[in-house]
């Protein structure tokens, strides 16, 4: 199919998904993935995964958390720095060692494979929550601030502890040199980071608003977004944490107001709904009935895992039971993270083809759920208050 009758069908489906969604009072977002599972291999194969999807979905979710960086509060976020990172150790250690415990004696994997399978259930996409939090005016409240930081963190045990075991398990065994070098390196991001950020990015937009050009500051705004994303994929780390970052520091400038305005119709028209969509195209029933018993109980683990670990992380720092569902509602989603580890084990041998499906069906079908879970307890939590 050519690209652009793709990117008609998409955009068209998209609004229409989005607009069946809210006048059944769900999130937006669920339409879109819907939109995208109906549309896709898995039913009407009107749309399949390409190269064109794939591209524009990278460009989606790298512009999506660039407008959550961008409308973030840098105060905030350090302000939960330490419930944040409770929040994220406690979410990588809960559903890894409950998946580890469940492959390695009730299903009879090797230690190897279940520590990897565990390892690909830890880690957390927040993209999809993001929108919610968007939706519902919670992107700065107290749990959005900390389902943002801990997203940050749990990126970086992530990285982490697939370095070790790659290290210790992959038929490529890597030394701890190569620990000590991936460390650095994300050392390095962050000190990056924050210098670009404090004295690079607002002479670089006060720069570029005095050029006789049109949309001078939102040009800027791009480079400044995917430029971070770079520098990030470059140093080891996550692209679409290169462009939180990038955000957040443009929203500590000036320009902030007047960016955010410019960039959002850019990416909600056109970027954003192909990346939505691109979740529910991975999703395949064939061959599912095999696996049918692995795949639900590692999903009830994946919600499992991170809703009661994350939620008693929330609970330990003074949050409301029900607020402290919402922070791990928001963590349920897997995404970029978990298909890098499982892509990882794959070619390292430790999973076969047929877990490795199953694995990204657990990860998309988490990704479907999280965003219901998630409006849920935050319309519990409007309620109680009210």
């Amino acid at each position: 199919m050519p690209y652009l009758l793709q990117l008609v069908i998409i955009l068209l489906l998209t609004k229409l998904g989005a607009h069946l969604s809210n006048m059944l009072k769900f999130p937006s977002v669920i339409g879109e993935l819907l939109v995208g599972v109906l549309a896709g291999p898995a039913v009407l194969n009107l749309l399949v995964p390409n190269t064109f999807t794939n591209y524009f979905a990278e460009l989606g979710v790298i512009v999506l958390m660039f407008i959550a960086g961008l409308e973030g509060d840098l105060g905030s976020l350090l302000r939960y720095w330490k419930p944040s990172l409770t929040v994220a150790i406690l979410g990588v250690i809960i559903p890894t060692g409950s998946a580890f415990l469940l492959c390695y004696y009730g299903f009879d994997f090797s230690a190897k494979t279940a520590m990897f399978l565990g390892l690909i259930l830890s880690a957390t996409s927040v993209s999809i929550s993001v929108q919610v939090l968007r939706e519902m005016h919670r992107l700065n409240s107290p749990e959005g601030s900390m389902i943002l930081g801990a997203a940050v963190a749990d990126d970086i045990i992530c990285v982490i502890l697939l370095g070790i075991c790659v290290s210790l398990f992959g038929t490529n065994t890597g030394s701890q040199q190569s620990i000590s070098l991936m460390l650095g390196l994300m050392f390095l991001f962050f000190i990056l980071t924050l210098i670009l950020g404090k004295w690079f990015v607002p002479k670089f937009l006060a720069l570029f608003s005095h050029l006789n050009a049109s949309e001078n500051d939102t040009t800027a705004a791009l480079v400044l977004c995917f430029g971070f994303a770079l520098l990030a994929v470059t140093l080891g780390m996550s692209d679409v944490l290169g462009a939180y970052f990038a955000g957040l520091a443009i929203s500590e400038t000036k320009f902030k107001e007047r960016l955010a305005l410019k960039i959002e119709p850019i990416g909600y028209a056109v970027f954003i709904p192909v990346f939505f969509v691109s979740i529910g195209l991975n999703i395949s029933f064939k061959g599912m009935g095999q696996d049918l018993f692995f795949i639900i109980s590692l999903i009830v683990i994946a919600i499992l895992g991170k809703q009661i670990g994350c939620g008693l992380g929330a609970r330990c720092f003074g949050l409301s039971f029900t607020n402290a569902n919402i922070v791990g509602a928001g963590m349920v989603s897997r995404g970029e993270m978990a298909l890098v580890v499982a892509n990882v084990a794959l070619n390292a041998h430790l999973i076969d083809q047929n877990h490795y499906t199953a694995m990204i069906m657990v990860t998309v079908i988490t990704t479907l759920l999280a965003p219901l879970l998630l409006k849920y307890y935050i319309q519990k939590s409007k309620q109680l208050e009210a």
